[in-house]
């Protein structure tokens, strides 16, 4: 099969800014998928999480929770009006150590030696290999790295990939690499282990970042 053509940010904003109101109704039911990917973090009290693609901020909760008022958790997001909900949601549980970026997350000013990263549902941004590599290069060493989002299925299972294909193509700009969303993570964290949910439907990758660094 032939690749498909990359991410398109300018459309993605134009996706999003059309979602953003309703946004959190249409993926309550991955909340506890959400839980279970923070909890891969390792994250600890007094932590730094770093939410690529961070929505409306529906993470910020989990991740607040494990790292406390002593920790910091900083999202990056592209769409204005999905920080804006995401901000909005900071303002209401009075979260003084939870910020939002808004930028594109290929060039924005990240965080340094955050001690975990986590990819929810942002195929296009795990699409992006120089996303995934500026995002890893944050992570201090050992950090701990959680993406979660949706994939092809095996080819025999026709009405997963039906089912799958169709709720994403709302929240995705490409399919491209959608066998294997998490090759480029895989590229960036050794040992990256990939757990396949529902049939091959969904995955959850788990890994961390290396303890020393790369030689050239």
């Amino acid at each position: 099969m032939a690749p498909g053509p990359p991410p398109d940010s300018a459309e993605a904003q134009r996706r999003y800014r059309q979602l953003a109101s309703r946004y959190d109704r249409h993926l309550r039911f991955v909340a506890p998928l959400r839980r279970r990917a923070v909890q891969r973090l390792g994250l600890r009290t007094g932590d730094h999480g770093l939410d690529m693609g961070c929505g409306t901020g529906a993470s910020f909760g989990a991740l607040r929770s494990i790292v406390g008022a002593t920790g910091r958790v900083t999202g990056i997001e592209l769409s204005k009006e999905m920080a804006a909900v995401a901000r909005q949601r900071v303002e209401d549980n009075g979260w003084k150590n939870v910020d939002v970026i808004v930028d594109d997350a290929a060039t924005a000013t990240l965080p340094s030696d955050v001690d975990g990263i986590l990819f929810f549902e942002t195929h296009d941004l795990m699409r992006t290999p120089a996303v995934v590599r500026r995002a890893v290069a944050a992570g201090r060493p050992g950090a701990g790295v959680v993406a979660f989002g949706a994939a092809s299925a095996p080819r025999w299972a026709i009405p997963v990939n039906a089912i799958v294909r169709s709720a994403a193509r709302r929240y995705v700009t490409t399919f491209e690499g959608f066998d294997a969303p998490w090759s480029h993570l895989a590229a960036e964290v050794p040992g990256l282990r990939v757990h396949h949910l529902f049939l091959g439907g969904a995955y959850l990758a788990v890994g961390r970042t290396e303890t020393t660094p790369r030689t050239q």
